[in-house]
């Protein structure tokens, strides 16, 4: 479990608050002010029905997290989290991407970074992000992939790109 930490103008490192060691995080008090609630509903690993409710982040903030994650380690977890988060969110595409914008224009403080990620890291097929992305989903390339893989691989990549064109497009 990681203990999250703002503070500004520090953008890394750590900070002890008694005894618990945290992890400085630009971006993450704007992430704990947009949070919203959600009812979550499912088996437990002991087979029992359960329902409770969960304060989860909310897309923009998340999204401006993410974006400063990848920048600084590029793990293709991260990288396709941002284009599952990006298609899959419950309001939509546009949605989203509007939520991302409300960020920039609030000032959270990880907006800076995820800009940079977005223009450095994503701008075409072949970037980073894209790559790493496509290769969270289809681990390892080679001859004797499917037309039905190779399609499936141009598309992650360029739905990342098409991704981040619109992200930076607001």
């Amino acid at each position: 479990m990681d203990f999250l930490v703002e503070k500004s103008p520090l953008e890394g490192g750590t900070l002890q608050i008694e005894d618990i060691t945290a992890e400085i995080m630009p971006g993450v008090d704007r992430a704990l002010a947009t949070a919203r609630r959600m009812l979550v509903t499912g088996t437990d690993l002991h087979g029992a029905e359960q329902k409770l409710t969960a304060r989860i982040c909310e897309i923009g903030p998340f999204l401006a997290l993410k974006l400063r994650a990848f920048l600084r380690s590029q793990q293709p977890k991260d990288a396709f989290d941002i284009l599952y988060s990006v298609l899959h969110y419950d309001g939509g595409t546009g949605a989203a991407i509007a939520s991302f914008t409300e960020e920039l224009q609030q000032g959270n403080t990880a907006s800076p970074e995820a800009l940079r990620a977005l223009q450095e890291l994503f701008a075409n097929e072949n970037s980073p992000g894209s790559a790493k992305a496509n290769h969270f989903v289809l681990v390892g390339a080679g001859s004797y992939e499917s037309a039905d893989v190779k399609y499936r691989r141009a598309s992650i990549r360029q739905d990342m790109v098409d991704v981040a064109k619109k992200l930076l497009e607001r």
